[in-house]
């Protein structure tokens, strides 16, 4: 069954203990540098990113953090475009709902005043571009499946077996992007 994207993937990684060794060792990981890896740790946070010299427009980042469920710690991982893209995309929606409403409105009120009612033809052509861009983000997505992959390798070798509540599959070595 193939995988369906999502706008922002997810995924969680079960603790048996607190985490706070596995920051440690991301925090060390990262501050010694990588070709592959960027970031920076502040407590139970994390946000790792291809570095700055290899980054393109949709390059991802890696928000980390360590949640308490009950008794139990999970690491918890979203995948997510750079923020000012993040931005855009928002501003985008934004916009475009803004367009929609607004060609509604405009519509009713040219039909109360016995108007043609082109106005009603905002809203479907804002739900086309609404679609548009989500389906740009899919790609975008798609595109840099390769560095989220990466970036998901890191967390899941930075995770050491003695805290990983599920044991970990061997993989291969990560896929380099290319420059």
């Amino acid at each position: 069954m193939p995988i369906r994207p999502r706008m922002r993937p997810t995924f969680e990684i079960p603790m048996k203990v607190d985490g706070t060794r596995t920051m440690a060792r991301i925090k060390a990981r990262l501050d010694r540098g990588s070709r592959h890896v960027a970031g920076q740790v502040v407590g139970c946070h994390a946000y790792v990113q291809v570095p700055s010299g290899r980054q393109t427009l949709l390059s991802p980042h890696l928000d980390l953090k360590l949640i308490q469920r009950g008794d139990k710690v999970v690491l918890h991982g979203r995948f997510g475009p750079r923020p000012n893209v993040w931005t855009g995309f928002m501003a985008v929606y934004g916009l475009l709902g803004m367009a929609g409403l607004g060609g509604l409105m405009l519509g009713w009120a040219q039909l109360s005043v016995k108007e043609s009612a082109w106005g009603f033809w905002l809203v479907p052509a804002s739900l086309a571009l609404f679609a548009f861009v989500y389906g740009a983000a899919v790609i975008g997505q798609g595109l840099t499946q390769d560095e989220m992959y990466v970036l998901r390798h890191f967390v899941d070798r930075m995770v050491a077996g003695d805290e990983r509540e599920e044991p970990l599959c061997d993989d291969e070595e990560p896929p380099v992007a290319a420059d």
